[in-house]
């Protein structure tokens, strides 16, 4: 029967007490339903002084993104000529979506802004 499977020479069988293992089990995950309202995204590409660390802004992200804040990646990172000594160039995207309702332009540029004067308090200058 093996050889029929392609197992080969050698098999191992496992047999798990279910009950032993239940009590180190945690039940307490949270299903979301797939959403129902569409995301908006928006890109926030930045000058910051080399001493900022990613954390930091993902920080002033998570803190003043708000109710609406879904997500955010960090997709580019450079430093180079092009750019002003001591500083770095990093770009974010950024997503927005609200469980209960399409959202409006006032409100994804009420939570920019709000994350917007948390990057400038960094010293962080946004990229035209």
């Amino acid at each position: 029967m093996a050889a029929s499977y392609g197992i080969g020479d050698r098999a191992y069988v496992a047999v798990l007490d279910i009950p032993a293992i239940l009590e180190f089990a945690t039940f307490d995950r949270k299903y979301e339903g797939i959403a129902k309202f569409p995301a908006v995204s928006r890109d926030i590409s930045m000058v910051v002084p080399k001493e900022i660390l990613a954390g930091q802004i993902e920080h002033i992200l998570a803190q003043r993104g708000g109710k609406i804040l879904e997500s955010y990646e960090l997709f580019d990172i450079y430093e180079g000529s092009q750019i002003k000594e001591g500083y770095k160039s990093i770009a974010y995207s950024v997503t927005f979506r609200a469980k209960d309702r399409t959202l409006e332009d006032a409100d994804v540029n009420a939570a920019m802004k709000k994350i917007l004067n948390g990057l400038e308090g960094l010293g962080i200058e946004l990229r035209k």
